[in-house]
């Protein structure tokens, strides 16, 4: 039996556990704070919606605006034949939906604060 590799599945479980631990940690806080809270907010709630909102959904957010930029440039033939019969509006829908929504709710939209939280 060879046991030359037993030292580094141990090394690849102690820096996955560094890795992992914190962040379930930080997901059961976050699930106890928001079970704690239905009616109302409390200053956990809002340092946990403005740290979930900087490292998870602004950067999803981006994430996001860039590919409704590319589908808006490569669907945009279809758009044009689209665009041909009244009311000529379709670049505009099209553009609202693929790029606005997604700019809006990564720029515009107040830091931390999510619709149906708060």
């Amino acid at each position: 039996m060879d046991t030359s590799n037993q030292p580094k599945l141990g090394g690849i479980k102690l820096k996955l556990a560094k890795w992992v631990l914190p962040f379930v940690l930080l997901a059961s806080v976050s699930m106890q704070t928001k079970a704690d809270t239905v009616g109302n907010c409390t200053s956990a709630n809002e340092v946990m919606n403005l740290l979930t909102d900087v490292i998870f959904v602004r950067p999803v957010g981006v994430v996001g605006l860039l590919a409704g930029g590319v589908l808006f440039v490569g669907l945009s033939p279809l758009t044009a034949l689209a665009n041909i019969p009244e009311p000529h509006n379709a670049f505009d829908k099209v553009g609202a939906v693929l790029v606005g929504i997604p700019y809006s709710y990564t720029f515009v939209r107040p830091l931390g604060y999510f619709s149906a939280s708060c």
